[in-house]
Order: structure tokens, then sequence, then C-alpha cells
């Protein structure tokens, strides 16, 4: 299926307006794992969490600078979605 590999993904820059959409929803889905990671700890939750800070550095890097993210982080947001997420019953 072609266009749902990172590799078709990117272009020269990243940040061709055919391709933002589906940063932007890859970087709603951040903002949805930060969301997760808070309710994991509830009011224990230290906002210097290291999990936490990585997911909010990340998505303000794309805010801020466009930044993409790269396949390692893409891994690591994905065992952190196993982690942190919320378990499905069925």
């Amino acid at each position: 299926m072609k266009g749902t590999r990172l590799v078709d993904v990117l272009d020269e820059l990243g940040t061709d307006p055919k391709h933002r959409e589906k940063w932007n929803i890859i970087f709603g889905k951040l903002k949805k794992l930060g969301t997760a990671i808070e309710m994991y700890y509830g009011t224990s939750m230290d906002i210097d969490n290291v999990d936490y800070r990585w997911v909010n550095d990340r998505i303000e890097y794309w805010e801020k600078q466009e930044r993409l993210l790269s396949k390692d982080e893409m891994t690591t947001a994905n065992k952190m979605w196993k982690k942190y997420g919320p378990q499905r019953g069925y």
C-alpha cells in the first residue's frame, strides 16, 4: 500500500502541505499519549517525569520548529503507548 510508510510520507523538508495533515494526526496522537501518562500517574505525577517530558518535548519541537519524528522516536512512542495507554478490555 503506497503512501503509508514513513519513507513515503517524508518529502525533502517533511512538511509539504500535502503531508502536513498526516503529521498533524501523528502529533495529535502524541498529545493523547501525554494525557495518558498524566492519567496513569494521577495526582502523584511529577511534571519532570522523564516519559512525560520526552513526549512534551517532541510536541514542542513540532509546534515551534516543525521537527518531525524519527523512526526510533516513533518506536519509543509506541512502547510508551503500550505502557500508559488505556487498556482495552476486549
